[in-house]
């Protein structure tokens, strides 16, 4: 490779990976807010809290990378072509086409990584998700840990003096409810909580104790407008809860991309050819990138940066737009997602033919 391919992928390179590192923080923050902010997750330890961060910021890095990528290319360009330098190497024989060489090649390479992330690293992210989702959803003795308050359920929390390994496995038992948004305390001597059978119900039995019914109205009301307290014994007291179906959006989003190429169920379908066209797109992003950041010397390249923002909001929401059409069955199976990259490149072969606009012949 020349001194100069060197050089020209070095000043692509550098402000890729510091825009990437600057957005992937960005997008871990606001996920681990969303994240902690989740009741569902209360009951699940710091450290699949984290894996749970990391499998968002997983499937997320195959539209950043492309995304980080593009904007360098939009910035260098334009500030390497507005300071001249590229003038000097033009006036010495070079063309466009042969200083944008060593930046398709990096495309390329960029374009492989995206195809990874979407083929391989998309369903292993959301199999992660999934199955942590699935160990929040379903609360068991193993991922309690002593006198620390759990939500079982929507209006449910618990608590253990101690946790046993043996049945029952739990002791010292304290628990509050809201049926039907009146106060319930629950205490016990011991209690057990099974885990979620296969229609997807999950028990918590309390042994030996006592439940307190708090009344609702106003203690200085006349008489009959409170009801009283209640407080029954009991010596086995069971309750049910039905856990909600898995996702079938995760699901879908988890299976193996090779699997999914035999589907026939339009979801399926545009979550396949979704994988395999990111790849095709990021590449044709970064190719508009670079006819894009071609400047006069000293012209002013917002006018360029506008241009690049419109072209990118337009592309990705196209790709969107065709694969929720060929989700709900609006759009056939072909050329179904793939609409996306075809209409682009029919537009970048357009924008090549726009001298004004790509200055392939440098005025």
């Amino acid at each position: 490779m020349l001194t100069l391919d060197r050089y020209i992928i070095r000043q692509v390179l550098v402000p890729t990976v510091a825009g990437l590192a600057l957005l992937l923080l960005l997008f871990t923050a606001f996920t681990s807010v969303q994240l902690l902010r989740s009741a569902a997750l209360g009951n699940l330890p710091a450290q699949d809290v984290l894996a749970l961060v990391i499998a968002h910021d997983l499937s997320a890095l195959e539209v950043l990378v492309p995304s980080a990528f593009f904007a360098a290319l939009i910035m260098v360009g334009c500030t390497w072509h507005r300071e001249g330098e590229p003038y000097a190497l033009y006036a010495s024989g070079a063309s466009p086409d042969r200083l944008s060489r060593p930046l398709r090649l990096l495309a390329l390479v960029v374009a492989a990584c995206v195809a990874v992330l979407t083929i391989y690293g998309r369903p292993y992210s959301y199999v992660l998700r999934y199955d942590i989702s699935e160990r929040a959803a379903n609360l068991t003795s193993e991922a309690m840990a002593p006198q620390r308050f759990y939500r079982w359920d929507a209006n449910f929390v618990i608590q253990a003096e101690d946790i046993l390994r043996d049945e029952p496995n739990l002791a010292g038992v304290f628990a509050r409810a809201e049926p039907e948004g009146r106060p319930l305390v629950l205490k016990a001597r011991a209690g057990q909580i099974s885990e979620m059978d296969d229609d997807r119900q999950q028990t918590l039995t309390f042994i030996d104790g006592a439940s307190y019914e708090i009344g609702d109205g106003e203690a200085g009301a006349g008489d009959g407008a409170r009801q009283p307290d209640r407080v029954t014994r009991f010596e086995r007291l069971v309750y049910r809860v039905q856990r909600p179906p898995s996702d079938a959006l995760s699901k879908r989003r988890a299976r193996d991309t090779w699997e999914l190429a035999s589907a026939s169920a339009p979801k399926d379908v545009a979550e396949f050819q979704w994988r395999l066209c990111m790849p095709i797109i990021s590449f044709l992003v970064a190719l508009m990138a670079i006819e894009l950041g071609r400047l006069r010397p000293r012209q002013s390249p917002y006018a360029r940066f506008t241009v690049a923002i419109v072209i990118y909001a337009l592309v990705f929401n196209l790709s969107s737009i065709t694969t929720s059409a060929v989700e709900n069955g609006l759009l056939p199976r072909y050329p179904g997602v793939y609409t996306a990259p075809l209409v682009m490149l029919a537009f970048y072969f357009v924008l090549r033919r726009i001298p004004r606009l790509s200055l392939r012949v440098p005025a």
